[in-house]
């Protein structure tokens, strides 16, 4: 999910939400607690397995770890997720496309472990470590905040404006620090503030990082205990690919028109996170389906996709839409798009099918419809206009996100994703739920069955 679009949830998603729950679909006799009298459901809730889904996050999260489009990880992602699909008998292809450059920052410490953060463009950027102590500085803006800093790596909570924490930077650089590293901000909505790349407009011979919230707490907790000394080294990636991986499973239908169904979900994350929720959650939600879907027939031919570099701007299923004709365009019938579907986050308390306009389609009402039946609660409509949904939904295509949220009734403004989004606290331990992902294998699940399953007589 990205962030730099993250938007304003409207009034209206509470309204739909609203409505949703007090007009919306009923559930038939005996459908309850997931237990569903549809054997069409039953296909599917029967046979999906949360604890499978989540051994594909941890093996993305844990063992590949931070996954930054067009790096290395990104690939073993991809690799991965393709060895998975071929496993299941699916025809597989990967899609490459141009991203542009990445500033990596590492930061080491004695007893082996490293983090991985941003770096300015402006800062050095060298293969070749700077070692020192790090030093946390109150303040920053003003040079006479710096005393006894030469030769050390400086740690200062990023100031609030652009400006300011550029003079922040300068300001310790002419103090003879051998580094910067500028502590982000918790967010507005009270979640952790990200890595990010500080944007200077002078050019140092010294490393300037930008570390998540959490990793600025953590080393002034170390600090306060003892001298710490750390190694900083940045790399300047060039000329990067990153991947859409993409499996088909082509339809049984006799039918010479027969339509597109996309199963889809980013495989990268932001610089810094292991992306647990955000969002090898999606792509294991995906890859556990395409296992239970590949023993049924369909009337649509089905595509599960990987978009890679959905944390950059969309751009693994922006590309993916433009190679389209628009008669491959029209083939498309419906797109699925879970993002961030298996938090533990107390406040996310719905599974949201989302749409960019607020509107509803087939992907929005066929998972409403199977929550009714499954007598499921949380799934609840809603507007947002940040995941790959989004190239989908302005190329004409029926598409919808899904992601577990909260949102305040008293003000539909006020909404609640996970503190540790985007946040080196992504982890599976700290931020996956077994439970909610069940919820989300089994109303997408079973909403997406009900599109591209064969019909058969009294079966429609």
């Amino acid at each position: 999910m990205r962030n730099s679009k993250m938007p304003k949830v409207l009034a209206s998603v509470l309204a739909a939400s609203l409505a949703f729950g007090s007009v919306g679909y009923a559930a038939p006799a005996g459908g309850e607690n997931g237990k569903s009298t549809y054997s069409q459901d039953q296909k599917i809730v029967a046979r999906v397995d949360a604890e499978r889904a989540i051994e594909h996050i941890k093996y993305l999260s844990k063992e590949i770890g931070t996954r930054p489009g067009g790096l290395e990880a990104e690939k073993k992602s991809a690799d991965y997720i393709a060895k998975t699909l071929k496993s299941y008998g699916y025809d597989v292809e990967y899609q490459y496309f141009p991203v542009a450059d990445q500033y990596i920052a590492n930061v080491g410490f004695s007893d082996g472990t490293s983090w991985e953060m941003a770096a300015a463009p402006n800062g050095a950027l060298s293969d070749t470590a700077v070692k020192a102590e790090v030093v946390y500085v109150e303040g920053g803006t003003s040079a006479n905040d710096f005393s006894d800093v030469r030769g050390k790596v400086v740690l200062m909570a990023r100031a609030t404006s652009t400006a300011d924490y550029r003079a922040q930077v300068d300001n310790a650089v002419k103090a003879g620090a051998a580094g910067v590293i500028l502590q982000s901000l918790v967010g507005s909505r009270g979640n952790y503030g990200q890595t990010f790349n500080p944007s200077l407009t002078t050019k140092y011979n010294v490393p300037v990082f930008g570390a998540a919230f959490i990793q600025g707490e953590w080393l002034k907790e170390q600090i306060a205990k003892e001298p710490v000394e750390i190694s900083l080294t940045a790399t300047h990636y060039t000329n990067l690919q990153s991947v859409n991986v993409i499996a088909t499973k082509e339809a049984k239908s006799k039918d010479k028109d027969v339509k597109e169904v996309i199963l889809g979900a980013h495989h990268d994350s932001v610089v810094g996170a292991p992306g647990a929720n955000d969002n090898a959650s999606g792509v294991g939600l995906m890859l556990e389906l395409a296992r239970v879907y590949k023993g049924y027939n369909t009337d649509k031919t089905l595509k599960f996709i990987a978009f890679g570099s959905e944390e950059r701007g969309l751009l693994g299923s922006r590309y993916y839409v433009n190679q389209l004709t628009q008669e491959q365009r029209d083939q498309i019938e419906a797109v699925f798009v879970p993002d961030m579907v298996a938090t533990n986050y107390d406040k996310a308390s719905n599974l949201y099918a989302m749409t960019p306009d607020g509107s509803t389609n087939i992907v929005t009402d066929s998972t409403g419809q199977a929550g009714a039946r499954l007598g499921n609660s949380d799934i609840l409509p809603g507007t947002f206009g940040s995941s790959d949904h989004v190239p989908f939904h302005q190329a004409g295509i029926p598409a919808a996100l899904f992601i577990w949220m909260g949102i305040d009734s008293w003000d539909p403004l006020v909404y609640h994703i996970e503190k540790v989004y985007h946040t080196p606290q992504d982890t599976i331990e700290d931020n996956i739920s077994a439970e909610r992902m069940q919820s989300a294998l089994d109303i997408i699940g079973s909403g997406l069955f009900d599109v591209v399953r064969k019909k058969t007589p009294g079966n429609n």
